[in-house]
């Protein structure tokens, strides 16, 4: 079961576990959360990129999670 991100507060997406799956909206895009960063920024690798397919762009995309 994917948890719609876009129900959540701030302070609750932050306590997101990593690799939780995640919806965007009621019918949207389904991904993977991997964090929120120091801005602020929430990471998420959706389902319907090509890159998240890639060993190498889920590395930075992990990285750039945790910076």
């Amino acid at each position: 079961m994917e948890i719609n991100i876009w129900k959540l507060t701030k302070d609750e997406t932050k306590a997101l576990r990593f690799g939780a799956r995640v919806i965007a909206g009621t019918e949207g895009e389904k991904g993977t959360f991997l964090g929120v960063n120091r801005s602020g920024v929430v990471v998420v690798a959706w389902d319907n990129s090509k890159g998240t397919k890639e060993p190498q762009i889920m590395a930075r995309l992990v990285e750039y999670a945790l910076t």
